[in-house]
């Protein structure tokens, strides 16, 4: 079984393809490793490759007109990095990606996935599902510049990472720089810095890179309280179970 094969079926996108699918993605592909600051591609740059992120950190960004990078996604091991090209027909990167920390990318030639996507009865949708979640995102951060302050999108986005990586909410250290964290909720780095400060007044201490939830309660409704999309939240029902679970295990 080819490194690749093996690869291939750690992927959520993959991970249940019929062997002889995976088999013959897998001679269609191969595994490029990164350094940190390796650039992916660049917004322009002709698109070649389908490319799956199987280990490490991806920043998807622009740059603005003055000069200043806006980061529009932070991507984990097992997502896709340029799903839509798969499916778009436009022949350049709209996006620029990074390599935050080393990586390992698995690599499709676009032309070669885009003529043989039918021929994945279960690809097309998986493809499908990941751009309707990065549109839900969307919609949802759009909603939030206009209704939430700072401090109430600050504390929505550590929610969010406690939750992505699994992590305890006792205490975790931040995975991403948090120069990398302010450009992606398109704050000044010292605006960002500012509102970390007022986190524990609504139950999120931040001291340095590490951060603990003091009061998983009182950090829900100071955000979720004030977002019509709350009750479709993946990570709003992860942390409001693990309240209450704490609130049993204190009681107990």
């Amino acid at each position: 079984m080819s490194k690749q094969t093996d690869m291939l079926k750690t992927l959520p996108l993959f991970c249940d393809l019929p062997e002889s699918q995976v088999g013959l993605l897998a001679s269609h592909s191969h595994i490029r490793k990164c350094e940190r600051g390796t650039f992916l591609f660049l917004h322009g740059d002709e698109i070649r490759n389908f490319k799956i992120l199987c280990r490490g950190t991806v920043q998807l960004f622009r740059e603005t007109p003055d000069g200043h990078e806006v980061t529009s996604d932070i991507l984990i091991a097992g997502d896709c990095i340029n799903a839509e090209e798969v499916i778009a027909l436009q022949p350049t990167h709209m996006t620029s990606a990074r390599v935050v920390d080393d990586a390992q990318v698995l690599e499709v030639p676009i032309r070669w996935m885009r003529e043989h996507l039918s021929d994945f009865d279960r690809l097309a949708p998986r493809l499908l599902q990941s751009l309707s979640e990065r549109l839900h995102g969307a919609r949802m951060e759009a909603e939030h510049r206009s209704t939430m302050s700072a401090t109430q999108m600050v504390a929505c986005y550590l929610q969010g990472l406690c939750v992505l990586y699994d992590f305890d909410p006792n205490g975790f250290d931040l995975p991403y720089s948090k120069t990398l964290i302010a450009s992606r909720l398109r704050m000044e780095l010292a605006t960002f810095s500012r509102t970390l400060q007022k986190l524990k007044e609504v139950g999120i201490s931040v001291n340095g890179n590490h951060v603990a939830f003091t009061n998983l309660n009182q950090a829900g409704h100071f955000v979720c309280d004030n977002c019509s999309m709350a009750e479709d939240c993946a990570t709003h029902r992860a942390l409001s179970q693990m309240a209450q679970t704490d609130s049993l295990r204190i009681t107990s």
